[in-house]
């Protein structure tokens, strides 16, 4: 079936050229902006959504929320507006990549180096949102892009700033539910009143701890099951999963999902912190390596050769001096005058 959209250029400046994925609340293309001839990312509201205020109203904090915020990790905004035919649209920086639920699906769990790597990238941008005033309230892996480089490195995009549902859920059906869910922290289960920054730090245990099992830990038929789940039970242990962790890693993860708020780390910063303390060999830059290529083995041979030459090529410059000081001792004049007298 034909996309409504592909081909049209939203208020004469947006093409829209190809369909990217499905995102939060509606559809996420690729596009150009047209007088710049610049690769754009534009995600369109569900034109069945876009007749509801409310919703639209929802829509635009994510475009405000992202809009005052600029960091490496986070997928920036750059206009929001609409076009004709009531087609409501936010236009972010050009991204490609998948999602990291996606990436997790196709490859399973992440080495521990990578999952560190990537859980500071999503800290580092949190603690920007959350010094403008933001907390990001849907953080998942659906909500973070993982892109990989010509050099086989990857970055990390944090998306859907603003975009949390609230207490009326509109036009989301079950199974998105029960999806958002299994990320939500236990306040958010409950009591929406209590609701801060470390309930983004609770969800990114969530993300940690995905990456690291290769699925979540809770999951249920129902919302309510696993709502039920993240207040009262406590998550199976990663060695459950794997027995490669270092011991460092898992006090970690369930630091960032202890029930009670005030248990978990207080701040992201905090939570980075601890994190960089266990990854001070791993890769700092703002790209994450995540394969290296494997240095190929001397033979044993080769090495003994080596070794034998090396040792020799010592002993040989040490006789060369020997003899060089006998050589001055006896040369230098100062030294047979001492001598005479």
């Amino acid at each position: 079936m034909s996309d409504q959209f592909i081909g049209q250029t939203l208020a004469n400046k947006y093409r829209i050229d190809s369909f990217s994925r499905e995102g939060d609340l509606g559809k996420i293309y690729r596009g150009t902006h047209v007088s710049m001839d610049k690769p754009v990312t534009v995600k369109i509201l569900a034109p069945a959504l876009a007749v509801d205020e409310n919703i639209v109203e929802r829509f635009s904090a994510e475009a405000r929320a992202v809009s005052h915020i600029s960091h490496p990790n986070i997928l920036n905004v750059t206009d929001f507006g609409s076009d004709k035919g009531n087609t409501v649209y936010i236009v972010y920086e050009g991204a490609e990549g998948e999602t990291m639920k996606d990436v997790i699906r196709r490859e399973g769990q992440f080495s521990p180096e990578r999952a560190v790597q990537i859980t500071r990238r999503i800290a580092s941008a949190l603690s920007a949102a959350h010094a403008a005033g933001e907390i990001h309230q849907n953080l998942n892996s659906e909500n973070i892009l993982l892109t990989r480089t010509a050099n086989n490195a990857e970055t990390v995009k944090v998306l859907n700033f603003g975009s949390a549902k609230s207490d009326d859920r509109f036009g989301i059906d079950e199974e998105t539910d029960v999806y958002e869910a299994q990320y939500l922290a236990p306040e958010q289960c409950s009591d929406a009143d209590t609701i801060d920054n470390r309930s983004d730090i609770y969800s990114l245990g969530v993300i940690f701890y995905e990456m690291l099992a290769g699925e979540v830990p809770f999951t249920g038929a129902k919302t309510t099951d696993v709502m039920f789940k993240h207040a009262q039970e406590a998550p199976p242990p990663l060695s459950a999963f794997r027995h490669d962790l270092p011991p460092e890693i898992e006090p970690l993860v369930l630091q960032a999902l202890a029930k009670n708020p005030e248990m978990r780390f207080q701040t992201i910063d905090e939570f980075a912190d601890a994190l960089a303390r266990i990854s001070k060999n791993y890769d700092e830059t703002e790209t994450i390596v995540i394969a290296r290529p494997a240095v190929t083995a001397e033979p044993a041979g080769n090495n003994i050769w080596k070794t034998a030459f090396v040792v020799l090529a010592g002993i040989s410059l040490l006789a060369i001096g020997m003899i060089y000081a006998t050589s001055v001792k006896q040369t230098n004049p100062t030294t047979q005058l001492q001598s005479d007298a």
